[in-house]
C-alpha cells in the first residue's frame, strides 16, 4: 500500500520537475513559435497605416476586391480579430483553475534563542535558531462546486459571440463599401450626363444665334439658354465636388488609391425574386443574433460560476521535500485532504448569484430586441429594394418618352409652332430624367445588398470559410 501511495505521489512531481527543467527553454521558443502564425517581413515597415498605396496603373476594381482590400485595412475588424484572441486567454485561465497549481518552495526560518534551555532533542529542534527547508507544493482541486466547468464554457460562449460580432462587422464593412463604390459610380455617370447637357445647351446657343442673325429666332431666346447653360455648368460644379468627395471615402475604406476608370460594374441579376416571407425566415442566419445567442449563454454559464460559491469544496495538497532539518529531516512527502464548507458569507454569495440571474434575463430581453431589430432591418431594406427597383423602370421609360418630347418639340420649333422655351424645357425634361433613372439603378444595387446584409448574406470571405472556431 505504501508502494502504491509513493507512486501516487512522486509521479506528479516527476511532471513538475520535467516542466520547471524545460521552462525556461519553452520561455525563450514560445514567442517565435505564436509569431510563426503571422511572420512578420524582415524589414518592418512602421508606416503602414500611415500611407496611401498609389497606383500609377489603375487596376480594375470591383466590389469584391474592394471589399478585401478594405477588410485588410480596418482597424475594426483588426480589433475584432484580437478580443477573439483574448476569449483564448479566458479559456486557459478558466482551465487553469481546475488543473491546479505547482511550485517549488524554499524557506529559511529564523528566530531567536530560548531564555531556559530546553530538554531532550525534540524540544531543541523546535528551539533551533534558523530552519532551512525546499520543497515541492501540488495543489489541486479535486471539485469546486462546477466552478471550472462553467467558467471554460461560458469562456468558450464568449469566444463564439467574438467570432460572430467579426462576422458581422466585416458584413457592415462591406455595405459601406457597396455605398461607396456605388456612390462613386453615380456622381461618375451624373457628371456624364450634365456634361452632354452642356454641350447639348451650347449646340442649341449656336442654332439660336444663327437664327437670331437671319431673323427667325428673339435675342431673349439666346440669353435665356445662356442662362441655362451657367446654372448646369454650377451644377457641374457641385457634382465634381461629390465626386472627389465619394473617391476620398472609397480610399479611405481599401487604404489605396481611387481612379473612378478603373471601378468595373458588376451586373446583379438575381435567379429569382423572393418574398418577404422568405427573406424573414432567414433572420436566424444573422452573425449578431448568433452573438447575442452565444451571450445569453455565456450569462447563463456566469450563473454556474456563482452558485458554486454555495457548494463545499474539495482539494488535494501534497508536499515533496528535498530538503529538511532537525527532527523532520526523515520525512520526505505529507499529503492534507482539505474539504471546505461554505456556512455564512454575509450575503456576498447570494448578491453575486442574483446579480448573474439578472444578467442572464437581461442578455435574454436583449436577444428578442435584435431579433425584432433585425426583423425591422429586412422589412425597410425589401420595400426599399422593390420600390427602387419599380421606380427605375418607370423611369427608363419616362426617359424614352422624353428623348421621343425632344424630337417632337425640335421639330415642331423648325416650322414655328413652339417657341424655344418649350425646346429648353424638354431639354431639361429629358436630362433630369436621364439623372434620375441613373440615381435609381445605383439605389437599386445598394438596396439589393442592403437586403442580402440584413439577412447576414454578403460576398464570400475568408472569414465565412474559417468557422472551425465553433
Amino acid at each position: 500500500m505504501n508502494r502504491i501511495l509513493k507512486v501516487f505521489v512522486l509521479f506528479p512531481v516527476i511532471i513538475i520537475i520535467i516542466i520547471i527543467f524545460f521552462l525556461p527553454f519553452i520561455c525563450l521558443c514560445a514567442p517565435n513559435i505564436y509569431a510563426m502564425g503571422d511572420m512578420p517581413p524582415k524589414k518592418p515597415n512602421n508606416n503602414v497605416r500611415t500611407f496611401r498605396i498609389e497606383n500609377p496603373t489603375p487596376a480594375p476594381l470591383t466590389i469584391q476586391s474592394c471589399y478585401q482590400m478594405a477588410l485588410k485595412r480596418s482597424e475594426t475588424i483588426a480589433i475584432k480579430r484580437e478580443e477573439i484572441e483574448k476569449t483564448e486567454a479566458d479559456i486557459l485561465q478558466a482551465a487553469g483553475v481546475a488543473i491546479g497549481d505547482g511550485d517549488f518552495m524554499i524557506t529559511d526560518f529564523q528566530q531567536d534563542s530560548p531564555k531556559g534551555g530546553g530538554d531532550g532533542s525534540f524540544s531543541s529542534s523546535f528551539s533551533a535558531p534558523e530552519k532551512r527547508e525546499r520543497k515541492f507544493v501540488i495543489k489541486q482541486p479535486l471539485f469546486q462546486g462546477f466552478k471550472s466547468l462553467g467558467a471554460v464554457t461560458g469562456a468558450g460562449s464568449l469566444r463564439k459571440q467574438r467570432f460572430e460580432e467579426r462576422i458581422r462587422a466585416e458584413q457592415l464593412l462591406f455595405l459601406d463599401v457597396v455605398r461607396s463604390f456605388n456612390e462613386t459610380l453615380l456622381y461618375k455617370k451624373d457628371e456624364k450626363t450634365i456634361e452632354s447637357i452642356l454641350q447639348a445647351l451650347k449646340d442649341r446657343i449656336k442654332e439660336l444665334e444663327a437664327r437670331e442673325k437671319i431673323g427667325r429666332s428673339r435675342l431673349s431666346e439666346v440669353v435665356t439658354t445662356k442662362v441655362s447653360l451657367k446654372s448646369t455648368e454650377a451644377e457641374l460644379s457641385r457634382i465634381r465636388g461629390a465626386l472627389a468627395i465619394a473617391e476620398q471615402i472609397l480610399e479611405y475604406l481599401i487604404g489605396a488609391t481611387v481612379h473612378v476608370e478603373s471601378l468595373r460594374e458588376e451586373k446583379l441579376e438575381p435567379e429569382a425574386i423572393a418574398t418577404l416571407d422568405d427573406y424573414l425566415e432567414q433572420i436566424e442566419k444573422r452573425p449578431d443574433i448568433k452573438a447575442q445567442q452565444q451571450a445569453v449563454n455565456t450569462a447563463k454559464q456566469a450563473i454556474v460560476v456563482a452558485q458554486s460559491s454555495l457548494w463545499p469544496e474539495l482539494s488535494l495538497e501534497n508536499n515533496q521535500y528535498v530538503h529538511r532539518e532537525q527532527f523532520q529531516a526523515g520525512w520526505d512527502w505529507d499529503l492534507l485532504l482539505k474539504l471546505n464548507i461554505p456556512i455564512f458569507r454575509g450575503g456576498d454569495t447570494i448578491a453575486k448569484v442574483k446579480r448573474s440571474v439578472s444578467d442572464w434575463k437581461e442578455a435574454k430581453l436583449t436577444l428578442s430586441k435584435v431579433k425584432r431589430d433585425a426583423e425591422l432591418d429586412v422589412k425597410k431594406a425589401y420595400l426599399d429594394w422593390s420600390t427602387s427597383r419599380e421606380r427605375y423602370e418607370a423611369l427608363n421609360e419616362a426617359v424614352k418618352a422624353a428623348e421621343e418630347n425632344l424630337k417632337l418639340q425640335k421639330e415642331d420649333y423648325s416650322r414655328n409652332l413652339v417657341n424655344n422655351l418649350d425646346v429648353l424645357s424638354a431639354l431639361r425634361q429629358l436630362f433630369d430624367s436621364q439623372r434620375a433613372a441613373n440615381e435609381a439603378f445605383y439605389q437599386t444595387k445598394t438596396n439589393f445588398w442592403r437586403l442580402e446584409v440584413a439577412i447576414g448574406k454578403t460576398l464570400p470571405t475568408d472569414s465565412e470559410n474559417s468557422k472551425s472556431v465553433e
